[in-house]
């Protein structure tokens, strides 16, 4: 198995490093000093994530019918079966259920059922070609990139890319395969069904599937955003919600 550092650990447990470094000075979480910092095996993080975790991580397809749930995308939820719906918006509501009682436990939630949306690559390239990464048509910014983030930075590429893509793009601009402390460059990459249904995401986008991006990143400010966003997106499902409730009434005056 493979060992990892406390902060990736940290991003696959879906809590800040700092509740890491606990678990290991408390030994419930077995780790191992090499150069100064603390390294995890797998394995033993896996132990854990499955004695702790609030939920099940979804499937691809089951994380993007909850983002679809919560865009309330007509056309995105037709390509959903109706069993495959109702389980979405089941899902959206225990996320609701769990924010009303503790925001840092609902976005715990949405980090374990969003896991594998994507597969998260770390990746190293050259500052001159940040810009051209950047405006590439073939990477949807999100995350740390997007301007409704608030945190967009020019230091920094994040977003979503086609399997079918990514060897093209990691040729065309030399991308390295580092750790995510050294990166600068972060790929959600996903497979093709799922990349022809990222233009047709609206609101969904700028809340909980953007939070789910930052609560991937080890830093209080990344957190506390991806936090406020995911309120919006519940104050958004509160209101499609109130919306619909008049028209229901007034067919039944």
């Amino acid at each position: 198995m493979a060992r990892i550092s406390v902060p990736e650990a940290a991003a696959r447990l879906g809590v800040v490093a700092q509740r890491v470094r606990q678990r290991i000075q408390d030994g419930s979480l077995p780790a191992e000093r090499v150069g100064g910092q603390w390294i995890i095996d797998e394995k033993d993080l896996a132990r854990v994530s499955d004695s702790n975790a609030p939920g099940r991580p979804l499937s691809e397809r089951s994380a993007w019918a909850l983002v679809a749930a919560a865009e309330d995308n007509a056309v995105l939820l037709q390509s959903l079966s109706a069993p495959d719906r109702s389980r979405a918006r089941a899902r959206l509501r225990k996320l609701a259920a769990a924010h009303h009682d503790d925001s840092h436990e609902s976005l715990r939630l949405l980090s374990v059922f969003m896991r594998n949306r994507a597969a998260r690559r770390c990746y190293l390239v050259a500052q001159r070609d940040l810009k051209d990464l950047r405006n590439d048509p073939r990477i949807r910014l999100s995350g740390l990139s997007h301007p409704e983030s608030g945190l967009a930075s020019g230091d920094v590429v994040e977003g979503y890319l086609s399997v079918n893509d990514l060897d093209d793009v990691m040729q065309d601009f030399l991308l390295r395969d580092v750790d995510r402390d050294r990166a600068n460059v972060f790929l959600h990459v996903v497979s093709p069904d799922i990349e022809e249904s990222l233009p047709l995401l609206g609101h969904a986008w700028n809340s909980l599937l953007m939070a789910a991006d930052l609560s991937e990143h080890d830093g209080p400010r990344e957190r506390h955003r991806a936090m406020e966003l995911l309120d919006l997106a519940q104050q958004a499902q509160a209101q499609a919600l109130q919306a619909r409730r008049p028209r229901s009434e007034g067919r039944n005056e």
